[in-house]
């Protein structure tokens, strides 16, 4: 068993990676020096490799408990769960803002699930994150999905900023149209949700992978979600 340092130390670089290489001007004279694809291929190897560490630690960290396992949220992070396959899945495999490196604002239209959020995959990323983060109480569950919670809920702003910089009045007028909150842009009118334009076929491989894991994740993880 490994003191708590490891894994602090990998989710630092986790973050670190978002923050300060991809999120900030480093990004550009990297670019510049070695190409946008190389680029690319490496820094999602380092984050690969970030991944792996967070993970080996936290399976090798003490159990320091805080508010212990949290029996009582479990059907709320379920549902949280729910979202977050649905978000992630259909979120990635739609156009969304992150193909913005290649793409003017004007090529991506708020529909579907950008009607809900402009930052399907990234929320996604971070209701996971919240969902664990809720029925972990123990200062390693706190580190390990406090960090997916932080990068999924907060991570696009910083992204959206460059978006921002770069794009000007363009990427307002694409950001008026939809929210990064979910139901945000909807509640307040400025959006409405069609159902019908939101890929069925990704719909259904969310779900079912959804109840996939839900099934076997007391198999695969040692614990079971269910309350």
């Amino acid at each position: 068993m490994l003191p708590l340092n490891s894994l602090i130390l990998a989710c630092v670089l986790f973050l670190g990676l978002h923050w300060l290489v991809a999120g900030s001007p480093l990004r550009s004279v990297f670019v510049a020096t070695m190409g946008e694809k190389i680029f690319r291929i490496l820094f999602s190897l380092a984050v690969l490799i970030s991944l792996i560490w967070m993970g080996w630690a936290y399976a090798h960290a003490p159990y320091l408990e805080t508010w212990g396992k949290a029996v009582f949220l479990k059907p709320v992070a379920d549902v949280l769960m729910a979202f977050a396959f649905v978000f992630l899945i259909v979120g990635t495999f739609s156009k969304n803002i992150s193909v913005l490196n290649q793409n003017q604002p004007q090529d991506i239209q708020a529909r579907g699930l950008l009607r809900i959020t402009r930052n399907p995959g990234l929320v996604g990323f971070g209701l996971w994150g919240l969902a664990h983060f809720m029925v972990n109480g123990d200062w390693a569950g706190h580190l390990l999905f406090g960090t997916f919670l932080f990068q999924g809920f907060i991570g696009p702003l910083n992204m959206e900023r460059k978006y921002r910089r770069k794009f000007g009045a363009t990427w307002n007028t694409f950001a008026a149209q939809t929210s990064h909150v979910p139901f945000l842009a909807i509640l307040t009118g400025r959006n409405r949700l069609v159902f019908v334009e939101i890929s069925k076929p990704l719909l259904l491989v969310s779900v079912a992978t959804y109840l996939l894991v839900l099934y076997y994740h007391a198999t695969w993880f040692g614990v079971s979600p269910l309350p």
